[in-house]
């Protein structure tokens, strides 16, 4: 009679403890930041939220860089409210088009913001300016321009001057991937080293010198601003400033303003070398492996629940950049105008919300029926 009553006792307890487990891990797994005090934008605050979740779930480096106490830090190009400016959003003067956002694990194991700037560059000042730079196989070149992808940071000082991070593969290699820009071939991909982020006292380019020869540029002249960036990754882990210590690394995704850059480097092979690494990161990759994509009259539905209207056409699980856009209550209407497969085989709506394509799905909606009115128009138009 022991044996029953012990293996009665063991499957009790296993259901104990996956039921303890399963739910953490699900709620780690649906972790989606959110910028909405940071950027403006729905549109561009979406693109980032979605990024972030996405290498949060998917890239190796930065959640080993986060579980080892050390900091993620971003580039996101194009995403700053400043593009929203006439003035500010010129790229042959501003140097103000991308959001550095840096995350770490609180000790409760959640990642949280520790440090955000929208006046943050990636972008050297004239990558079409050559003479002051020679690559032996190649000879004059324009400044480094570094390619999309997540690197390695470690502390350094700037120029020798003030604390800085320094951009590395890994820390016994101190070069990272790079276009240079040629008078002859167009560009060339070659390795560059000395590339740190640091700051300026100035939002754009300047005559005669260069705030970045390739280097990542932070905040427009406010010291403080930058300083943040210095306390919130260096700081949490180490006590005075010594050069050489892992900070973590940076993650670069300059898929937000590859048409400004079109016209920027006036080479579509060069800009696509540049943002090879991030384009499969799109979230419209996903939509890429969705059948049956449709488009139809505008109609009204309602919901049936519920219902969190995604960014994509399938829940956070099925795909990290698939994140809220907002919730619907059970009875709200809404417009649909399209509907799809996602890569589950489910039915999905589209819905232009605020000028965004979103999603909804299927089954949580149905056609709202005409009312007695309605039925008189329909029946007067046979």
């Amino acid at each position: 009679m022991k044996k029953p009553f012990y293996r009665l006792f063991c499957l009790i307890l296993v259901q104990i403890l996956l039921f303890s487990v399963i739910p953490a891990a699900f709620a780690a797994e649906r972790e989606v930041l959110s910028l909405s005090s940071y950027i403006r934008s729905s549109e561009k605050r979406h693109f980032v939220e979605a990024m972030l979740n996405y290498h949060l779930r998917e890239n190796d480096t930065v959640r080993e860089t986060l579980e080892d106490g050390f900091s993620a830090v971003f580039f996101f190009e194009g995403c700053s409210d400043n593009m929203d400016d006439p003035e500010l959003s010129d790229l042959s003067y501003y140097r103000v088009s991308a959001v550095c956002i840096a995350l770490k694990l609180d000790d409760s194991g959640k990642t949280v913001i520790t440090y955000f700037n929208d006046d943050c560059s990636t972008l050297p000042d004239r990558p079409l300016e050559y003479g002051a730079w020679e690559l032996e196989e190649t000879g004059e070149v324009g400044p480094a321009t570094v390619c999309d992808g997540t690197y390695e940071i470690y502390s350094v000082y700037h120029g020798g001057a003030y604390e800085a991070l320094h951009l590395r593969t890994t820390q016994e290699d101190d070069t990272i991937s790079a276009v240079y820009m040629t008078p002859e071939e167009g560009f060339v991909d070659h390795p560059a080293d000395a590339i740190n982020i640091h700051t300026r006292t100035g939002n754009h380019v300047i005559e005669k010198a260069m705030w970045s020869a390739g280097c990542m540029l932070v905040g427009d002249g406010v010291w403080e601003d930058y300083a943040d960036l210095i306390v919130s990754t260096y700081y949490t882990n180490y006590g005075v400033f010594s050069p050489g210590m892992k900070v973590g690394c940076v993650t670069i995704n300059r898929q937000h303003l590859r048409e400004e850059m079109l016209e920027l480097y006036e080479n579509p092979d060069a800009v696509d070398t540049l943002l090879v690494s991030s384009r499969c990161e799109r979230p419209e990759i996903y939509l890429e492996r969705c059948a049956e994509n449709q488009s139809f009259a505008v109609k009204t539905v309602q919901t049936t629940a519920k219902t969190e209207l995604m960014s994509l056409p399938c829940s956070n699980g099925v795909d990290a950049r698939s994140i809220p856009v907002t919730t619907l209550e059970k009875g709200d209407k809404i417009d649909i105008c399209g509907s799809i497969l996602n890569t589950k085989g489910q039915l999905w709506y589209e819905v232009s919300f605020f000028d965004e394509n979103c999603y909804i799905p299927g089954g949580n909606v149905e056609e709202v029926p005409p009312t007695f009115w309605e039925k008189v128009l329909q029946w007067f138009a046979r």
